[in-house]
């Protein structure tokens, strides 16, 4: 196709299509809701049950019961209670969660986040764990494995644990104990801190006089497959980061970004199972995650199923673990293991301290920072920095983007120069069009060479968009999967960045007391509006594309592009248009200290003018403005004055009242109404009073 190929606005063409097929497959295959404005519904977990992997060895008791019916949230937690009706149920109070643990099997299946709500409107908090009894049940529990029957040798679903506290508190312990009847006690000892960490202290202790051989495990259960986005970019599944034999390093599995085999459709078809020494497992949503972190030490067998019932409740995914070797406790002897839970948001910060503090690898990869981590991190802390200096997750987006435009200012200033000389040859390229139009060979040698003589790269328009994409991306990613941006406010109407803008065509812009219709590519805000408009002024400063077909293309895409992105989160949106704004403005200011800039003529088409330089002789405005001005860069002639008319004498250009009136001094005295006529653009004499 020639050299034509590599203009600029080709490769440009090129990047912005290519983002568009990006978003296109989003919007095509991702479930027709508005992003960052999920129920937390879809934080549906799994019942209770014990560990049943392997055939030559009793697992965790498991009981086949009656299906059990499914009952509202209070009522099922009413089911922990004795024969009187006392609730069995340890109370967890601190700041941050509340919730409960079942003293009957000892499950940790209730807990709530006091920081964090279903919806803006702050009308019902996040449950994130559920008894079994209710929809969407979603807990942990724990257990001991014992070779042969194990029921009544080791605590079980029905057992009752006896407890030393009433309630759970930061820095008040709680302590579970039972025995067996062979005298072999078990101990729990459950810790919380400020956060969301759960910490159990688990001892053995045999007393029966004969060895007792175990080993620990635990689980996380969770009832039907929770509702996800299903994006791409986003794995919510099953997580874990194992290290397996002959491995030197930990790798997280469960973040592929198209296909992970932990997927909750792919468990459904066949189970997972890793062997690791240390590690955790967890089921990972978009914001919050349910983790078990056992003894870093240890070697484990962690495992991820699906069961289409289990313990008398249908459709229920589990993980667990267990060690891979058996522990022989001899009598009078103990044993003792640490399991840390984690459930809660997936705070980056907190995560990082429990990794370092306890040696749990890669524990901040439950937050899905995806395979362009070395992007989402920095530009994620850049942003908790400056939030922590301004208060606002929005003004510190806006601030970051500043940051990035200086640190790139050398790069996006180089080209917006190389695209204010190609504004400047305009003419030039329009007359070789014109000459070559119907030899489009001979006309892209000529663009080429025009192009090497004034020392322009063609492509230098596609770096500030090259430069763009990243941070975008980081930005998108950082937007998606932080828990500090959800229903993290802006100024205004926008009170979640994390959830597109509500302001809609359909509510008339807010006028109306109704939210957005739901309905793809009907709803476009303010923000997308404006944005769209930011982008096409930016278009409409840069040089156009030589091809018609190509120009119809570009003047089309600030529409497509704010149809296409006004589902996307405010946040995004708002980091767009800004750019675009600082953008325009440093173009602008490039654009007027080489001499370029566009005038509106009154029928709206724009022209491309070049500042003529003064003119010695003393040309008139209408002179100047009717000067041929073919090149940038060239000085336009002076034109040359017509031959004074017959009787002009001395004075030519004088009007023939002038004439009759005395010459002006120095000063300029005495031409306060004759004076020089003014010319038209032939030349001639001068108007007539």
């Amino acid at each position: 196709m020639g050299p034509e190929r590599t203009d600029s606005h080709n490769l440009i063409m090129a990047i912005l299509f290519s983002i568009a097929i990006i978003f296109g497959f989003q919007l095509i295959f991702a479930p027709q809701e508005k992003l960052g404005q999920r129920d937390s519904d879809q934080q549906s977990g799994t019942q209770q049950g014990q560990d049943i992997a392997g055939k030559s060895r009793s697992k965790a008791p498991v009981r086949i019961v009656d299906d059990k019916p499914v009952l509202p949230r209070r009522e099922a937690l009413a089911v922990c209670s004795d024969s009187d009706g006392q609730s069995l149920r340890i109370p967890i109070r601190t700041e941050v969660v509340t919730g409960s643990i079942c003293r009957v099997g000892a499950v940790f299946d209730d807990l709530t986040l006091e920081k964090h709500w279903e919806t803006i409107k702050k009308q019902e908090r996040i449950h994130l764990l559920r008894p079994g009894r209710t929809k969407g049940a979603y807990y942990v529990g724990m257990t001991w494995e014992v070779p042969g029957r194990s029921e009544g040798v080791v605590p079980g679903p029905d057992t009752v644990w006896q407890a030393d506290r009433k309630t759970l508190e930061v820095g008040k312990p709680v302590t579970l104990t039972w025995k067996n009847g062979d005298g072999v006690e078990f101990r729990r000892t459950y810790s919380i801190d400020r956060k969301y960490l759960v910490t159990v202290e688990r001892k053995v202790v045999n007393r029966s006089g004969k060895p007792f051989v175990l080993r620990p495990t635990g689980f996380v259960h969770r009832h039907g497959e929770p509702k996800t986005f299903g994006f791409f970019i986003l794995s919510e599944s099953g997580h874990a980061t194992v290290k397996e034999p002959g491995e030197e390093n930990y790798i997280t599995v469960g973040q592929e970004i198209f296909d992970s085999p932990l997927d909750y459709s792919d468990l459904k078809d066949e189970a997972q199972s890793y062997r690791s020494t240390g590690g955790w497992i967890a089921f990972s949503d978009q914001y919050w995650a349910v983790a078990l972190a056992p003894d870093q030490k240890e070697k484990y067998e962690f495992t991820f199923d699906h069961r289409d019932k289990f313990e008398g409740f249908e459709d229920v995914f589990r993980t667990y673990f267990k060690t891979e070797t058996d522990t022989r406790l001899a009598p009078g002897g103990e044993i003792a293991r640490t399991l840390r839970i984690l459930a809660g948001p997936k705070e980056s910060a907190a995560l990082k301290s429990y990794e370092e503090k306890f040696g749990i690898p890669r524990f901040n990869w439950l937050v899905d920072w995806g395979w362009f981590f070395f992007l989402t991190q920095p530009f994620y802390l850049l942003l908790q920095i400056l939030f922590g200096y301004v208060g606002n997750f929005g003004v510190a987006i806006l601030i970051a983007t500043i940051l990035v435009k200086i640190v790139f200012f050398p790069l996006a200033n180089r080209s917006y120069r190389s695209m204010s000389r190609m504004k400047k040859l305009q003419p030039e390229m329009m007359k070789l069009r014109e000459r070559y139009a119907d030899d489009k060979q001979a006309m892209n040698r000529e663009l080429m060479a025009l192009y090497k003589e004034k020392k322009i790269n063609p492509a230098s328009g596609c770096l500030p968009i090259l430069l763009q994409i990243p941070v975008f991306f980081a930005l998108y990613k950082t937007l998606f999967i932080a828990v500090d941006m959800r229903h993290a406010p802006f100024f205004g109407w926008i009170q979640d960045l994390s959830a597109p803008d509500p302001t809609t065509i359909v509510n008339l812009f807010g006028l109306l007391p109704w939210g957005p219709s739901g309905i793809p590519y009907v709803d476009i805000g303010i923000w997308p509006i404006i944005m769209g408009v930011t982008m096409f002024l930016q278009q409409k400063i840069n040089p156009p594309p030589a091809d018609p077909m190509q120009q119809k293309i570009f003047m089309a895409l600030p529409f497509v592009f704010t149809v296409m992105l006004a589902i996307f989160p405010a946040g995004l949106i708002i980091y767009w248009a800004w750019n675009n704004t600082l953008s325009i403005g440093q173009q602008w200011v490039i654009m007027k200290r080489m001499g370029v800039w566009e005038k509106k003529q009154a029928a709206g088409n724009i022209r491309d003018l070049v500042p003529a330089e003064g003119d010695s002789g003393g040309e008139s405005a209408d002179t100047e403005e009717a000067g041929d001005d073919e090149t940038a860069e060239a000085k336009p002639p002076p034109k040359r004055k017509a031959p004074a008319p017959a009787g002009a004498g001395a004075h030519p250009g004088r009007s023939k009242q002038s004439r009759n009136k005395p010459p002006a001094d120095k000063s300029g005295k005495g031409r306060a109404k004759g004076g020089r006529g003014r010319r038209g653009i032939g030349g001639g004499r001068g108007r007539r009073k």
